[in-house]
């Protein structure tokens, strides 16, 4: 079996046979057509270990999310901070690190207004003025097929959202990622996704549209006929690399 990340990242030809515009889509959403939430940050924080503190900041979000503190949250205290670096330093494989030796040592200040200021955004964007519940953060995604189980980012509502946190815009293997969660719940159905979303708290953007408006415009295809498709591949294993 292999991980959802390595799917989307090693199966370029069979991507290209089953949604032959994602790399057009995204052309475009860069352009453009995304949602300024935020400015961009400025950090001083050395770029080789920009992965290890986006970790950090996230797993720092979602420990203030799953804790059901009140608005406003407050600020990140040292308690929390430490425990954000140890789940995410004790993590197999990193969501953006790999266990890069950049994770390694203690935070220096501006590391820690870096991962403040994410984690501020990421609770803004997806609590402030939310029902309470509507928020559920690293949802698991039974595997299938050659694809093992796998963790996405966050629901929020009906919404799946990815969130990048690097010093750039979206990417093709973004909407790949949300395009495989998709599919394996799509099979299990165990949560209601009716949206895909995608969202950067450094560069301070983001954008949502239905499953069936991104899946027509990635593949030509309703979400349901786009999803079925690349579940039976994953059940197969039958597909060019």
């Amino acid at each position: 079996m292999i991980s959802a990340s390595t799917f989307c990242k090693v199966y370029s030809s069979f991507w290209k046979s089953v949604a032959p515009t994602t790399d057009i889509f995204v052309r475009r959403l860069n352009l453009g057509h995304y949602v300024r939430e935020f400015p961009g940050m400025t950090s001083a924080a050395a770029p080789i270990r920009r992965g290890f503190i986006n970790e950090v900041a996230f797993a720092a979000f979602c420990q203030t999310a799953n804790d059901g503190v009140g608005w406003p949250p407050g600020g990140l205290s040292p308690e929390e901070l430490d425990r954000a670096v140890s789940y995410v330093r004790s993590l197999p494989i990193r969501r953006e690190t790999q266990g890069d030796i950049a994770s390694e040592g203690g935070l220096a200040p501006e590391e820690v207004v870096d991962i403040d200021e994410q984690r501020r955004r990421l609770l803004w964007m997806f609590l402030l003025n939310k029902p309470a519940g509507s928020l559920l953060t690293e949802p698991i995604f039974p595997g299938c097929g050659m694809i093992d189980s796998c963790k996405g980012d966050l629901i929020a509502s009906d919404a799946l959202y990815e969130v990048k946190a690097g010093d750039r815009l979206f990417r093709s293997i973004d909407v790949r990622q949300l395009i495989v969660y998709g599919a394996l719940n799509f099979i299990a159905k165990r949560f209601k996704i009716e949206r895909l979303g995608l969202f950067n708290p450094r560069v301070g953007i983001g954008a949502t549209m239905s499953a069936d408006d991104l899946c027509f415009e990635i593949s030509g295809k309703q979400s349901s006929e786009l999803f079925s498709e690349i579940a039976a591949a994953f059940s197969s294993g039958e597909m060019s690399r």
